[in-house]
């Protein structure tokens, strides 16, 4: 039996809801429509799903380039950043996801918010 958090979270259909959610909420926020602009979705999508099923434990892994290269030049804001991450959070733990999930999500935005934010 898997007990992996990408199993207990419902897999890929769960990570591919939370990944779509998650777009919903960034794109009506006009603090973050404009990192956005220009943006082929569907991609960025895909990414995001594999990396967050790679995070996860789940049998994809993320092939993009790496983050650091792949935000530069946006000048992302730390404050938008962060707010990205809550509005992650929010969407996984309106899904039910646990909290040891809701943590190791935690985990890597801390781990990786100098690769994205400006």
């Amino acid at each position: 039996m898997d007990t992996s958090l990408y199993a207990r979270a419902g897999g890929e259909p769960a990570v591919t809801e939370a990944v779509n959610r998650l777009y919903r909420v960034i794109l009506a926020d006009d603090r973050l429509q404009p990192y956005f602009v220009g943006v082929d979705l569907p991609r960025l999508k895909s990414h995001m799903v594999a990396l967050l099923s790679q995070l996860l434990g789940g049998p994809e892994s993320y092939s993009g380039r790496e983050l650091r290269a792949a935000h530069a030049g946006l000048d992302i804001a730390q404050e938008h950043y962060d707010l990205v991450g809550a509005y992650l959070i929010g969407v996984l733990a309106g899904l039910g996801a646990e909290d040891d999930l809701l943590s190791a999500v935690r985990s890597v935005l801390a781990a990786t918010a100098e690769d994205i934010a400006a």
